[in-house]
């Protein structure tokens, strides 16, 4: 039996809503080609109602990890559950419910931008909003008349975001979209993203090596590492794990002297009489390296921004210790 101030403490907690459920969920999640692993042992998640950035440099497997989350690439190990089903399974039907943007931008080229909402209209019928696609386009400054295989870089990854959300998809996926894009288009495209990330139960997975997106438009991130398991987390979390120091030498260092440091940290600048430096670990531990390999004058600790963090948190395990 329950005393009376258990009962009392019960009855006045405050009730927590339960965890949002994920639009993604892979486990152990593994590509090899041949011998050579491509994606090894990733776990990820994208809750609901969440912009969730898929980070990583260039060549770690992030376009391959898309293509296995959506069933168009069989993975070697692991399991994928898409909105609570599995993606090889449903096969074609996977994309009722999922909007997908590669960043190769296919377009069926001979068609104008008007044919093309008309086929991609048929396909999902009463779901698809024609009047949500002509807001877009119109702000988009795409002509009905424009064939599409004269739409630049630009305007191609528009249509095809425009196209995306009027079929109402609950996931919406995308591969490096704004790659190669202007600052005007990428901040219409930017934009576009948000308002449909806005509606209530809606999801994003952004693949991306643009930080300034991310911090723009994210609010969880996973990095992919070479040789190291993945981080993901809360985008201020990730960057607040990781601190900027400045770093400023009594004596002279030559550039070719190697600086010994504790896994996590990474050095952004050098100069003969003073370092920056970016790490994740723990302070005492990167400054007691410090102190043994240089003539030290002093330290002083910063905030990283977000862009720093990336850098030091998606760099590859050192060959000694990988």
């Amino acid at each position: 039996m329950m005393s009376l101030e258990e009962v009392t403490a019960q009855e006045t907690a405050p009730v927590q809503d339960p965890p949002a459920p994920n639009a993604i969920q892979a486990s152990g999640l593994g590509r090899r080609f041949g011998k050579t692993w491509v994606v090894r042992s990733l776990d990820l998640e994208v809750p609901e109602g969440s912009v969730t950035a898929l980070l990583g440099r260039n060549g770690i497997g992030k376009s391959t990890t898309i293509q296995m989350l959506l069933g168009l690439l069989p993975p070697s190990e692991g399991t994928v559950q898409i909105l609570g089903q599995d993606p090889a399974r449903l096969g074609p039907k996977l994309f009722q419910d999922v909007g997908y943007v590669s960043e190769k931008r296919e377009l069926l080229e001979d068609q104008k931008v008007a044919g093309l909402a008309k086929i991609v209209a048929e396909i999902y019928g009463k779901r698809y909003d024609t009047d949500r696609f002509e807001e877009l386009r119109k702000r988009f400054e795409l002509s009905p008349s424009a064939r599409c295989k004269t739409l630049s870089k630009g305007q191609r990854a528009r249509l095809l975001l425009a196209l995306a959300i009027a079929a109402r998809p609950r996931l919406l996926v995308l591969d490096e979209p704004t790659s190669g894009l202007d600052v005007v288009v990428r901040d219409d495209f930017l934009s576009g993203i948000a308002e449909f990330a806005s509606e209530e139960g809606q999801a994003v997975l952004l693949s991306t090596h643009m930080i300034e997106d991310v911090g723009r438009i994210c609010d969880r991130g996973l990095i992919m590492r070479a040789g190291r398991p993945a981080l993901s987390g809360e985008i201020e979390d990730l960057r607040a794990s990781v601190q900027r120091y400045l770093v400023r030498l009594t004596g002279v260092v030559a550039p070719g002297v190697r600086i010994p440091l504790p896994q996590g940290a990474v050095i952004l600048e050098r100069d003969p009489r003073a370092l920056t430096i970016v790490s994740s670990g723990a302070p005492e531990h990167l400054e007691a390296a410090l102190d043994q390999a240089l003539p030290l004058a002093g330290i002083e600790r910063q905030p990283a921004s977000l862009k720093e963090a990336f850098t030091c948190l998606s760099a590859a395990a050192r060959e000694e210790e990988a």
